[in-house]
């Protein structure tokens, strides 16, 4: 369904505030929009302006520890990136180390520390440097086990996120309506052309937006802005040589990819590339060897709007809020675009003040990103 701006809940709820323009940004969308579209509408919708939501949890497929693992037989505690509270006690983890070891975890004290039994099978202990990896194997228990009651971490871990505030102002003098040209008011080319910005204007911000660094809810001084999916994509996020990247694309997308595979990502996911124009140009320049052609043809193409790769089948989308050489893989299950209730996109007339006509497109809206640390971002290190 293409992106309206509306939540699904409230599809058929009018919106008595102003006039309502979500029609018209069902329209528009998929030219304006595309990531937008591709998205769709939220399920659900915000009540306040800090709007806080359940995330979504995915079993850790790997863990990584941030203190030594040493080679011995006695229980240990390990400290690890922040995903204890998605495993449960008796879970199989695996050191596939130089010296290989299984090792089950005995209990856990929080999000970043687990206590491990050591030599689970009896076959070796291994030791493990700080940075290291660990597969997570089987969650078992013994026979009869009761359950602890204390892993509510696994409904996922509480976020919160701003809704951001949009507004954009139109105005003509009655002089200038007078003067329109074949019919053409000039009030109304004004508010056609603005109409066509809102859905690129919200997309931009659900992929860049930063909260305002000093009152992030806002005042009626102080604008409110919401967090876009950049900025809280950090725990997969390189960056790469430019020249490296262009020589090799398919290399650097498959390195994201697979991290946020061994953080728990799905290949079934619905993956999104949004790419910046030099990007998207070294995506697509993937099938120049591919073109086969004959001097007699007059149309050259050469563009990938769809990638597959060992980890997932992803849709590529050109993006201008994206530096120039700068992508994020994104899964659309895991996003939302939510408005506040009642308070997407309008359009309101204001009251005359003097001899012009005045009226503004307003809307607030935030984003949901789940799980974000399986999700990745790849950017420049250098400008050639």
């Amino acid at each position: 369904m293409a992106f309206s701006g509306q939540s699904t809940n409230t599809l058929f709820t009018p919106n008595l505030i102003g006039e309502d323009v979500s029609d018209l940004i069902r329209t528009l969308s998929p030219y304006e929009a595309p990531i937008l579209d591709w998205l769709g509408d939220a399920a659900t919708f915000a009540t306040s302006t800090d709007h806080n939501f359940v995330e979504d949890f995915m079993r850790p497929r790997t863990l990584i520890n941030s203190t030594a693992i040493a080679s011995s037989t006695a229980n240990e505690g390990i400290q690890i990136n922040g995903v204890g509270l998605g495993l449960t006690v008796g879970t199989i983890l695996e050191n596939t180390s130089v010296t290989p070891e299984r090792m089950q975890v005995v209990s856990i004290a929080g999000a970043n520390s687990v206590l491990v039994s050591k030599n689970y099978d009896g076959a070796a202990t291994g030791s493990l440097a700080p940075g290291g990896t660990l597969q997570v194997r089987v969650p078992t228990a013994e026979e009869g086990h009761e359950h602890s009651g204390a892993h509510t971490g696994r409904q996922g871990n509480r976020r919160a996120n701003t809704v951001g505030y949009f507004s954009i102002e139109i105005a003509e003098t009655a002089t200038a309506m007078a003067v329109n040209q074949l019919g053409n008011d000039a009030f109304q080319r004004q508010r056609a052309k603005l109409l066509q910005e809102l859905p690129a204007v919200l997309e931009a911000e659900v992929l860049t937006g930063v909260l305002n660094g000093t009152n992030s809810l806002g005042t009626s001084t102080a604008t409110r802005t919401m967090q876009g999916i950049r900025a809280q994509l950090t725990a997969i996020n390189s960056s790469v040589v430019n020249a490296s990247f262009t020589a090799d694309p398919h290399l650097y997308i498959g390195d994201v990819m697979q991290e946020t595979f061994d953080a728990g990502a799905a290949t079934t996911e619905s993956w999104g590339i949004v790419a910046g124009s030099q990007y998207f140009r070294d995506i697509s320049n993937l099938n120049d060897t591919k073109v086969q052609d004959s001097n007699a043809v007059e149309r050259f193409k050469r563009v990938i709007r769809n990638y597959e790769g060992p980890f997932g089948n992803t849709t590529v989308f050109l993006s201008r809020a994206l530096a120039a050489r700068e992508l994020m893989i994104i899964p659309r299950e895991r996003i939302a675009v939510a408005p506040l209730q009642g308070r997407n996109f309008v359009y309101q007339e204001m009251g005359r003040t003097g001899d012009n006509v005045k009226g503004m497109f307003v809307g607030e809206y935030t984003v949901e990103v789940h799980h974000p640390d399986a999700m990745g971002r790849l950017r420049t290190t250098s400008p050639v």
